[in-house]
């Protein structure tokens, strides 16, 4: 009879163990799922940050040279952002030797 008992508690505690452990992966799964949705939310808000700060960047060094008297030969690209958000144009003006 003391040996049906013992049997019976090692199996409820076994039981107790194994659904303790299905609810802790349950609840770090979940918290997984909420870290991925955040850091997806957060590099999209880093990034869009970081686009809008190239801009005022872009706008106050276009002001910034339009302050300088520049040679006839030198060339200039200056153009609207807003214009073209998806690319960056770069020109780039090697010396030549004479």
């Amino acid at each position: 009879m003391i040996s049906h008992v013992a049997k019976f508690f090692l199996i409820f505690v076994f039981f107790i163990l194994f659904l303790s452990f299905k609810n802790q992966i349950k609840i770090l799964e979940n918290d997984l799922s909420l870290l991925k949705n955040n850091f997806n939310k957060d590099s999209q808000n880093y990034i869009n940050k970081e686009i809008l700060l190239t801009k005022e960047i872009n706008q106050l060094q276009i002001k910034k040279l339009s302050n300088y008297h520049y040679p006839k030969n030198q060339k200039i690209i200056r153009f609207d952002r807003n214009e073209f958000n998806d690319f960056t144009i770069i020109k780039v003006n090697y010396a030549q030797p004479e």
